[in-house]
Formats: structure tokens, C-alpha cells, sequence
């Protein structure tokens, strides 16, 4: 008897203990159970979940959700051109844009313009790098050095209106007025965007006009600002105004809340009328005045011969990169996109992109039903993308001589860029590293997260993609993000 009993206690023990073990287990305590639960929140409310998580050594899938399905990837799309030109042009590219004389030195006096040669350098004159944001002082600089006092003539960027490039396919019209959404011009100055403030003084009359400061100085940006006191929330919104050149704003405020000040950065047209300000303001604080083209002249004694003045070098593209995606900036993606398809194809255009990213893709054996990229920024709701095919994206960068160019790219969860405020813990700082998208309903995550003590699968490259969402779904984007990244820091992955 004692030895039935026996048996049918080592019979049951196990199934209670097991029953125990589910019921005091931590829910998602794996990483299929966590993104099963996130996924079944959000797809229960019409929204579409898409994930794609492989071995970054071997590429071997280890997660699986919808992987194919297409969706629009917004700024995921970055990597896609970001790591197509670093393969094609190396981590240590320098952009260099020429800058000549054209005319000839009687004393100290020039007779002839100064130009500019562009090779599409996106950072000329950004306040970003040190070595950009005195290029105008450069170009003083240097014709101070040839000893001129005195010049008459034009700032000409040469091929400007000849090489104008329109706004990308499928971008929406009015964002065209917003820095993140400035013109790729073949010549790009200060980022082709200008900054504008709006201020009252205290006590003044919120329905009147408030007082505008545009910088830098001598930019020549129109705004047109009008006012609305009856909104439901305070905000400033620009468009830009159609039949005529500038922006037209609307500054809002509540009936009981009246703002002392707003700002917002702006695109401009036409980037080297603001490069021909800069340089002028330049040359005049270095006391060097350009003088009335009506001015009488003494007669050239010798033919106008080019004459190379200054060569204006960009940081390297490892930089460039780096806050391109960082901070997501869409001028810079186009423009190194747009640089890559003339390495590719020998002409800067949107047909030659997509022609050259078809071919690159096709060279990391990236189908084209996995990704359809027509820009290099994401801004087109063209793009098509599936979670396989942006990770086989980072995946293949990995293996490349650049690869940690662009590792270095991606903003880290908690630290900075785009996940900057995105929550850590103990265990997952430092470990996410994410490029982030964003479109009207569309949210994109893609990146590569360390595993500390994971000797199989040390880190892993992967996609999140959520389509169909709004502002009231029950679980944000953003928190479906930090739970299924920190799930791959810390859960098995089976």
C-alpha cells in the first residue's frame, strides 16, 4: 500500500508544482510571451504590429510577428540611406565645396564676384560643427589675406537655379514651410532654415500684432503673423504663402491665457541669397565694404581669370551620419541619399535614388518586396517597408567597414537624440540602440540591442513597426517600445 501511494504522489506533485509555478510566474517572462501580450493590446484595436528580431552575429531568426507585412517606415528609412552612403563613399568622406574670385584686383580693390562651386554638403554653415559655422568668416578671411579692402560685385553660387531640386515625392505641402522639411537644394546654407521668435511685452493687448525677430540678422525671410485668441490651446503654425514668396503664421491663444513668446524654425527658398548676406556681413565687420554696383570703377587693366580663394570642408561623413540620425534630420538624409545616387548613377535626382537604393539593396540580397525606399528621409508616404527587410539592413551594415559608423549613428535609449527621454533601468542603460519613424498614425522602431550575459546570442538587430495607430489606443507607441526593448535586454528569447 505504501508503495502505490508512493506512486501516485510522485504522480501528482509534479502537476501541482507546475500549476504553482504558472500561476507565480512574472507575466512575459519571455520574450514571445511579452511581444504575444503587447501586440494582442494593440492589434485588438485595429492597430497592426509587425517585428522582426534576428542574431546579429549569424542573422538567425529568434522572433517572429508579421515580418513581411509592408508598412510606411518614416524616418526608419534614414538607415536605409545613411548605410548606403557610408558603403559607397567610407566613414572618412569630406564633403569640399570651392569657393574662387572671379574678376580682378586693382589695389585693394576687387572688381568681380566671389563663387561658389556646390557639392551638396548639408552642414555648410551649420551651427552644429565648429568648422561649419564660420564659413562665411572663412571666405572673409581669405580675401582679407589677398589684401583686399574694397570689392564690387555679387556672391554667386554657381548652376543655383539651374540644379534646383523640387520637394521629394509624396511629401505633404504643408510641412514644406518647417525645417524638417527644407528643400535638399544642390546648395544647401545654414541648413536652408532661419530662426523666428515672437514676443510681447508685458501687459500688451494679446489680439495685436506681436513683435518678430528673425535670425541670423541678415536674413531676408517675409512672415506674415496674425493672431487668434478663442483656440482651444496655445500653438504657432506657418505655411507657406502661396503666389508669393515667405511664410503666413497664426500664433493661437486661449481666451485666458495669453503667451509672451513662441518660436519656430523655418525653411527658406533660396538658400544662397542667405550665403550672399552672410558673406557681405562678414567682409563688412572685417571693415572690407562692397561698393554700389552704380559706383564708377576704374577699367579692369588685365582680363577676369577664376582664381581659387578658399575650399570649405564639411566634418566628416561618420558626423554627418551620426546626427542625421541622432536627431533624425531630414535635409541631411536627402541630401547624403542624393550624393550617393550621383556616386551611383552620376546625377542627383529622386529617379536616380531609387535606382541606385534598388541597386544597393539588391547587392545586400534585400528583395524589393521588403522595401520600396523613393526618398532618403522617410518624409514620402510613398516608402514601403517590412520589418525583415529594415533589418536585414542593419544586419548586412554590420559586416561592412563602416558598420560601427553607423552603429554610433543610433540614438541610445535614456542618453540621446530621438530616445533621449525614453525610460532605462539599471539593467537596459546603455544597451538600445534605436532609429525612430514617425508619420501621421505610423510609428517605426529599428535598431540593435546588447544582451549582457547572454553568451548565444550577445545582440540582436530588430524591427518594430506599428501601423494603424492613433492618439487613444491603449497602449502608446512609445510604451510598446520601451517594454519590447527592454524585453530584449533582459528575457530568453524562446
Amino acid at each position: 500500500m505504501r508503495r502505490v501511494l508512493s506512486v501516485s504522489l510522485l504522480l501528482v506533485a509534479p502537476l501541482v508544482l507546475s500549476g504553482c509555478f504558472r500561476e507565480t510566474r512574472p507575466e512575459g517572462d519571455t520574450l514571445p510571451s511579452l511581444a504575444r501580450a503587447l501586440f494582442d493590446t494593440l492589434e485588438a484595436e485595429g492597430a497592426l504590429a509587425s517585428a522582426y528580431v534576428v542574431d546579429a552575429q549569424t542573422g538567425e531568426p529568434l522572433f517572429t510577428h508579421r515580418e513581411h507585412v509592408r508598412l510606411l517606415p518614416a524616418s526608419t528609412l534614414k538607415v536605409v540611406s545613411t548605410a548606403s552612403v557610408l558603403s559607397a563613399l567610407g566613414a572618412d568622406f569630406r564633403f569640399q565645396t570651392p569657393v574662387a574670385l572671379e574678376g580682378t584686383l586693382d589695389g585693394g580693390l576687387f572688381l568681380g564676384d566671389i563663387v561658389v562651386d556646390p557639392t551638396g554638403d548639408p552642414s555648410l554653415g551649420s551651427w552644429r560643427f565648429p568648422e561649419t559655422a564660420l564659413a562665411c568668416e572663412q571666405v572673409a578671411d581669405a580675401l582679407q589675406a589677398r589684401g583686399i579692402r574694397q570689392w564690387r560685385g555679387q556672391v554667386r553660387v554657381r548652376g543655383a537655379k539651374e540644379a534646383e531640386f523640387p520637394f521629394g515625392p509624396g511629401w505633404a505641402w504643408d510641412d514644406a514651410a518647417y525645417a524638417y522639411s527644407a528643400a535638399p537644394t544642390a546648395f544647401v546654407f545654414r541648413e536652408n532654415v532661419v530662426d523666428v521668435a515672437l514676443s510681447r511685452a508685458a501687459g500688451a493687448d494679446c489680439a495685436q500684432p506681436p513683435t518678430l525677430q528673425v535670425t541670423p540678422a541678415f536674413a531676408t525671410l517675409t512672415a506674415v503673423v496674425g493672431v487668434d485668441t478663442n483656440a482651444e490651446r496655445p500653438s504657432l503654425a506657418c505655411v507657406r504663402q502661396r503666389g508669393g514668396p515667405g511664410v503666413r503664421c497664426l500664433w493661437r491663444s486661449t481666451a485666458d491665457t495669453c503667451p509672451r513668446s513662441a518660436a519656430v524654425r523655418l525653411s527658406v527658398d533660396e538658400p544662397e541669397q542667405l550665403f550672399s548676406a552672410c558673406v557681405e556681413a562678414a567682409l563688412l565687420a572685417r571693415g572690407i565694404p562692397r561698393l554700389p554696383v552704380t559706383l564708377e570703377a576704374p577699367t579692369p587693366r588685365q582680363p577676369a581669370v577664376p582664381a581659387p580663394l578658399v575650399t570649405l570642408v564639411s566634418p566628416p561623413l561618420s558626423e554627418l551620419v551620426k546626427v542625421t540620425n541622432k536627431e533624425s534630420l531630414n535635409l541631411y538624409a536627402e541630401r547624403l541619399g542624393l550624393r550617393f545616387a550621383r556616386e551611383l548613377t552620376g546625377t542627383e535626382s529622386y529617379g536616380a535614388l531609387r535606382t541606385a537604393l534598388t541597386e544597393e539593396l539588391t547587392r545586400r540580397g534585400i528583395p524589393s518586396r521588403d522595401l520600396r525606399p523613393v526618398d532618403g528621409s522617410g518624409l514620402s508616404r510613398y516608402n514601403l517597408a517590412t520589418a525583415r527587410g529594415l533589418v536585414r539592413v542593419i544586419f548586412t551594415s554590420l559586416r561592412e567597414a563602416y558598420g560601427t559608423a553607423l552603429l554610433d549613428s543610433l540614438p541610445v535609449a535614456g542618453q540621446d537624440g530621438t530616445l533621449a527621454a525614453r525610460p532605462v533601468t539599471a539593467d537596459t542603460a546603455g544597451h538600445i540602440r534605436a532609429k525612430t519613424g514617425t508619420l501621421s498614425g505610423q510609428r517605426c522602431f529599428v535598431g540593435v540591442v546588447d544582451r549582457p550575459g547572454d553568451a548565444q546570442h550577445p545582440r540582436v538587430v530588430f524591427a518594430l513597426m506599428l501601423g494603424n495607430m492613433d492618439d487613444g489606443t491603449a497602449l502608446p507607441a512609445n510604451e510598446a517600445f520601451d517594454r519590447f526593448a527592454a524585453g530584449l535586454v533582459t528575457l530568453p528569447l524562446r
